[in-house]
């Protein structure tokens, strides 16, 4: 699972979204029962949570 970014966090999920990515899915963990969405991490995926760190 090293290939996947699993956001639990709206606020980052919409800053992705809005930067242009997709998540894969959108779905709730079995076992907390949180939403979360999926994405596929590249490098432009990095860069962009990089800058939403700053």
């Amino acid at each position: 699972m090293n290939n996947y970014f699993f956001c639990y966090t709206k606020r980052v999920s919409d800053f992705l979204k809005q930067n242009g990515f997709k998540p894969i899915t959108v779905a709730q963990d079995p076992k907390t029962k949180k939403i979360f969405s999926l994405y596929a991490i590249n490098e432009q995926l990095q860069r962009a949570l990089d800058e939403y760190k700053k």
